[in-house]
């Protein structure tokens, strides 16, 4: 039971981190609006979403594929 809470609660991180990442442009870089809160992209960044520079990894692209949004 406690692992379905844990899961779920890390799906929810992930659904807002993969919201966040859209907003990235022609560069590559990504660039949180004013309205997204900086741990969202400090978050993206200890996961691996993101590398140390701002840019999008394999493995944030790969989560974004995961979530399209429409």
């Amino acid at each position: 039971m406690l692992n379905a809470v844990a899961s779920k609660l890390d799906e929810d991180i992930e659904s807002d981190i993969a919201k966040a990442l859209e907003y990235r442009y022609g560069d590559g870089l990504v660039y949180l609006p004013k309205h997204q809160p900086e741990s969202l992209y400090k978050m993206a960044t200890n996961k691996g979403f993101l590398d140390q520079e701002g840019y999008l990894t394999r493995k944030g692209r790969s989560l974004l594929a995961k979530y399209q949004f429409t």
